[in-house]
């Protein structure tokens, strides 16, 4: 009788722990429920935008950007694939041969470009000119076919995007080109119409088109910027309402999270979703990412440990989404603290990687601080041209991001109040030839 008491209590508590797996089970079901129905209805909403942001042009082209660039996108795809190489099969984008004539801080109009980059230019100039049209397009977004629920094995999704980044750097050099024939308001013209191919790849892109914006914001950085240098004063006076355009349609980086957020869940947590959420999703959901991809997906957790990862990975998210648009400081303070509490969550529950979203976040500070640069310039410019001396300090709405330091009565220069971003400075130089007037473009 002794030695069955101490059977029966290990016996009672087996049972117990087992009542309360499944009842973690039973609980852990109910909540990722919840989370299917908020999958599908913020799904459902994706898959039905629009991305209205201002026209750079006026008056604008009627129709979206994707409509006009959609029929053009083989084409863009086909002439990346054939873009000139150097360094062997390098990443183009840091290898390609033209970059240090595009971003020459010094480059005068005398100034022609190399045979090659000419070359290379001339190969897309026509395709160029249609997709920087598309640009001037009353709606933004991408064509279906590149957008966050466009299917992963789709050419255009592997690398529709990047063939856009590329189409960038030929109107930086098409910018160069016209500065060297003394053409520069036509310039202007071009270096705008880049940026806001930049801009278009935000716009339905998600996180990964951001980002690519980004890098083609730097692309034409410098020759946008020696562009609206030299342009007449009243072309400058333009540019800025244009400027100012373009800023207004940047996509807070808020949307990109969530955007990232949605398709990591319909990846990862697909099979989690109840036969009611899976029918009720948009088909291109469904077939965002290649079976072959899909089965390399192992969950080797429990059932309730996969769920939790579910309810982190959402409680995550929901965290950065909250504080993404926060000044820099106060987001960085806030995705710190995500950190420290996603680091000590109950058990080995995977999660999304907050420092890889905090350096996302500053590499699209940068490219903020780079078109508030375009703008200080123009207006720096403008005041030089009409008070006859340069002004004491940068443009008030930008605060104290730019200081400007006269180098004599002719030329000043632009600089990031942060030493760690003075590679982003810019020259200026006072106006000499009389202003003429321009039509609106």
């Amino acid at each position: 009788m002794m030695l069955q008491r101490p059977l029966v209590a290990v016996a009672g508590g087996m049972l117990a722990l087992l009542v309360a797996c499944v009842g973690w089970l039973g609980y852990a079901r109910t909540r990722t429920v919840e989370l299917s129905e908020r999958l599908v209805r913020e799904v459902q909403a994706l898959s039905r935008a629009r991305y209205v942001r201002p026209s750079h042009v006026l008056p604008a082209m009627p129709g979206s950007f994707a409509r006009h660039a959609e029929p053009l996108m083989d084409a863009v795809v086909a002439l990346y694939r054939a873009r000139p190489r150097a360094r062997g099969e390098a990443e183009w984008l840091t290898g390609q041969p033209c970059r240090d004539e595009v971003d020459a801080d010094d480059a005068r109009e005398e100034e022609a470009l190399s045979e090659e980059c000419l070359a290379e230019l001339e190969q897309g100039r026509p395709l160029l000119a249609r997709v920087l049209m598309a640009t001037h397009a009353e709606e933004g977004g991408l064509p279906a076919s590149m957008g966050v629920l466009a299917p992963l094995d789709h050419p255009h999704a592997s690398e529709g995007k990047v063939a856009l980044v590329y189409l960038v750097h030929l109107a930086a050099l098409e910018t160069r080109l016209r500065l060297a024939r003394g053409l520069g308001s036509d310039a202007v013209d071009t270096c705008l119409d880049g940026l806001a191919l930049a801009r278009e790849l935000e716009l339905g892109g998600g996180m990964e088109g951001q980002l690519l914006a980004a890098t083609g914001q730097g692309l034409i950085y410098r020759s946008c910027a020696d562009a609206l240098d030299r342009a007449p004063v009243e072309r400058k006076r333009l540019a800025l309402l244009q400027l100012r355009r373009l800023a207004e349609g940047f996509t807070p980086f808020s949307v990109a999270l969530r955007h990232e957020s949605l398709v990591l869940q319909l990846f990862h947590f697909q099979p989690l979703l109840t036969q009611e959420a899976l029918a009720a999703l948009p088909r291109e959901s469904l077939e965002l990412f290649p079976r072959a991809l899909r089965e390399m997906e192992e969950h080797s957790s429990s059932p309730v440990g996969f769920r939790r990862a579910w309810w982190k990975t959402v409680a995550v998210f929901d965290a950065l989404i909250e504080a993404a648009d926060l000044p820099p400081a106060a987001r960085q303070r806030a995705f710190e603290r995500v950190e420290d509490w996603e680091d000590g969550w109950l058990g080995p529950v995977d999660g999304p990687e907050v420092g890889n979203y905090a350096g996302y976040a500053e590499r699209l500070d940068l490219r903020r601080m780079r078109h508030d640069a375009l703008v200080a310039l123009t207006e720096v410019d403008l005041a030089r041209a009409e008070r006859g001396h340069w002004p004491e300090a940068a443009a008030r709405q930008l605060g104290s991001a730019f200081v400007l330091e006269p180098v004599d009565a002719t030329e000043a220069r632009l600089k990031p109040c942060s030493r760690t971003l003075s590679e982003h400075g810019l020259r200026v130089t006072a106006d000499t030839a009389p202003a003429f007037r321009v039509r609106a473009p």
